[in-house]
């Protein structure tokens, strides 16, 4: 029971593996992958190991824009700290200045008075010890008093000052006293005075006191008095200052960027603070290297998009090679060892990439539209890993694109040799056109077009010498690759002619025909006139059996039809194994095993109903067991094959007894079914039969026969009979 449950789940798991939708979602994950590795490869910047203060050792450039959010705090605050404070009135600041001093002399004024009356009052004891005793009280009282004004006023003076003011100073200086304390006092205070500068204008003030002329004693109570009179007129707006100050902080003027390209550190500078952070920030230092989830997330959505795009186009418009696995396999393994390719070359320069090598392969492998849409989406993804260096974006797109039209019809090396060539010329121009443009250095013009000259050179020697290799692998047929099989000295052909020279040069001519016919309904000419050449190779086997080889007797002529027929039909099989022996691409494979479709062989299914005399043979036994033809290739070969053995074995060689023919044996195999798995359509018949008679109308042209030759002509015509030319034509048609 276990061992039928394993059986039947390898079954399932072989039957899953074999479905063709399967494998191609297979190839496209596995490209995918590969690819978005190689990508992020390429395009993560590289690691330096560099340390604070010490020497760069390398010239390191900036892979994208990055902020240096140190220089750009320095460069905040600093225009921060240089915003000036803004300042505000204060409006009753003068006034109460000006109060404070008309106080301060009334305070003189009065202490004096007082004092003067109090003194006449004790006139009376003037001499006397009493005198003294009271004296000094009434000083005492009026300087208390004095001292307690001065107080509220919040100015202070040491006693020998007060006891000069109140009593020994006169009227005349306490008035010059309260004209310099006014007058400077006056002048500060049309200044701006705040808190900051409070104790420069007191300086200011001192100093205008001292270079006064007032008695000493006045001088000495005004320098006092100048600690204690002036007050603030202007006071900081701090919500204000603050505001400007955030407002300077925040100016975007402040942000140093460093831009992509840019030189971040050069060998040689000494690696400081700001200058790591950067590294940081970029994830460019070995020691603080951290995976890039953002990076790689937006790399491989790209690149799903850009497949996405490739499946869809190949989906609608390139269904041969959408539904081909070989094909496929062969598209991935271009794209991936471009993009391998690109990954190792870009970091010395960009324009070195040899992109028109997937370009060129494409075109000649597969296909010249899918080779552009190629193009286009391997320049976006490379562009990925040289930051969209614009110039290989531009040289890419167009001279690939070239490079592709160029090589599609190649048939030769050396066609392909000039093909380099060319696309060199044409990088040279564009990179020299937009160098001028940009109005680079002449060095630097010469430097760059002596590299895409290269490149250009480089990529189709590359693509010259993976041709015959990806030819081999894959099975794929290019025009160089058939016309490798159309030479003579190929083994195949040089065995038919030695061995079967009749077969031979019936190929030819069928090859000839088929080229004619191909071409003129737009087909694989070249692909037509090879399969020809090889597709009666099985004759090779048992090449006596067949007319054209035939030199002393017929051995058919002993065997019954039905072992004739066997042996006849048999051909295409023999020739399909010898193909495979001999490694002959599938392309021409199909064309041996399809050349002659399920056509009766009329000549033996004739021949047993005539031996049994009877209706009872079965026409199935006298079919060829091959495909009927699925391409016009394969098609065409057919008719020509039919053709030129039927018009072979005329008699009566005049061009419209040819037409008539080559148009009634095309008819037959349309009316048999034949024609029914290729797509060909009314219009191609009528144009393959044209083809056709241009080929007979230059192999059996007019022309005056010489006298000796025309009797010998007619002699031979009347030793052979009618029936033996009946004999012969069906014989013909039906081996061959």
């Amino acid at each position: 029971m276990t061992k039928d449950k394993n059986r039947s789940n390898n079954g399932s798991k072989k039957i899953f593996f074999k479905n063709k939708r399967i494998q191609r979602i297979f190839i496209a994950v596995v490209t995918i992958i590969l690819a978005f590795l190689m990508v992020l490869n390429g395009a993560t910047p590289r690691k330096y190991r560099v340390l604070l203060g010490a020497v760069s050792g390398y010239d390191i450039l900036s892979p994208r824009d990055i902020v240096n959010t140190i220089k750009t705090e320095e460069n905040a605050r600093k225009a921060a700290s240089e915003v000036l404070p803004v300042i505000k009135e204060i409006p009753n600041a003068p006034i109460e200045v000006i109060n404070s001093i008309d106080k301060l002399f009334l305070l003189i004024n009065e202490a004096q008075k007082s004092y003067e009356s109090g003194i006449s009052s004790i006139d009376a004891y003037s001499g006397s010890r009493r005198y003294e005793e009271l004296s000094s009280n009434v000083f005492n009282e009026t300087k208390a008093v004095f001292v307690e004004g001065i107080g509220e006023l919040g100015i202070k003076l040491e006693d020998a000052q007060i006891d000069y003011l109140i009593s020994k100073a006169n009227e005349e200086d306490i008035k010059s006293f309260e004209v310099l304390i006014r007058s400077h006092v006056s002048d500060i205070m049309r200044k701006d005075i705040t808190e900051d500068n409070l104790k420069e204008m007191v300086n200011e003030l001192k100093d205008g006191i001292f270079n006064s002329e007032i008695k000493y004693e006045l001088k000495n109570v005004a320098l006092s008095v100048s600690d204690f009179i002036l007050k603030p007129n202007r006071a900081i707006d701090n919500e204000l200052t603050k505001t400007k100050r955030t407002a300077a902080y925040n100016d975007p003027g402040n942000v140093e960027t460093i831009k992509k390209g840019q030189r971040i550190l050069s060998a040689g500078d000494i690696v400081t603070e700001d200058k790591l952070r950067v590294l940081e920030d970029l994830n460019l230092l070995e020691t603080k290297s951290r995976f890039d989830f953002s990076f790689a997330g937006g790399i491989l959505v790209i690149l799903l998009l850009l497949s996405l795009l490739l499946i869809l186009y190949m989906h609608n418009f390139c269904k041969k090679v959408y539904y081909n696995r070989s094909d496929l396999i062969l598209l991935s393994v271009v794209i991936l060892m471009m993009l391998f390719i690109a990954r190792w070359v870009h970091e010395y320069s960009p324009l070195i990439i040899p992109i028109f090598i997937a370009t060129m392969l494409i075109s000649i492998l597969l296909d010249l539209r899918l080779a552009i849409v190629v193009n286009v989406v391997l320049t976006m993804a490379i562009s990925l890993m040289i930051n969209y260096d614009f110039k290989f974006i531009y040289m890419a797109l167009i001279s690939g694109t070239f490079s592709a039209f160029i090589v599609s019809k190649a048939n030769q090396r050396n066609r392909l040799s000039l093909a380099g060539t060319v696309v060199s010329v044409i990088n040279v121009l564009l990179v020299a056109a937009i160098d001028i443009i940009y109005k680079s250095g002449w060095e630097t013009v010469l430097r760059e077009c002596t590299l895409v000259f290269v490149n250009g050179i480089m990529s189709m020697v590359i693509t010259i010498g993976l041709l015959p290799f990806l030819e081999s692998t894959f099975n794929i047929i290019t025009p160089l690759r058939l016309l490798e099989f159309a030479n003579p000295n190929q083994p195949l052909l040089k065995r038919l002619l030695m061995e079967a020279p009749g077969t031979y040069h019936h190929s030819l001519m069928v090859g000839n025909l088929a080229e004619a016919g191909t071409e003129a309904i737009g087909g694989n000419a070249l692909l037509a006139r090879v399969g020809a050449y090889f597709h009666d190779i099985g004759k090779l086997k048992r090449p006596n059996f067949f007319i054209e080889n035939q030199m002393n007797g017929n051995p058919h002529d002993k065997m019954t039809a039905n072992l004739s027929a066997l042996v006849i039909t048999s051909h295409i099989h023999d020739g399909n194994e010898m193909a495979k022996k001999h490694k002959i691409p599938l392309p021409i494979r199909d064309i041996i095993l399809q050349h002659h479709g399920t056509t009766l062989v009329a000549y033996f299914y004739h021949k047993a109903k005539m031996a049994e005399k009877s209706e009872n043979v079965e026409e199935e036994n006298f079919r060829y067991d091959g495909i009927k033809p699925t391409t016009k290739e394969a098609a065409v070969v057919m008719m020509a094959d039919s053709v030129e053995a039927a018009v072979r074995s005329m008699t009566d060689k005049t061009e419209g007894k040819i037409e008539g023919l080559i148009r009634k044996i095309i008819k037959d195999k349309l009316d048999d079914g034949q024609l029914d798995h290729c797509s060909l359509t009314l219009k191609d018949l009528d144009n393959i039969a044209k083809a056709f008679m241009k080929v007979f109308s230059g192999v059996f042209h007019a022309r005056e026969e010489y006298p000796e030759v025309r009797r010998k002509a007619d002699a031979i015509e009347d030793i052979h009979s009618e029936d033996m030319s009946e004999r012969e034509n069906l014989a013909s048609q039906s081996l061959e």
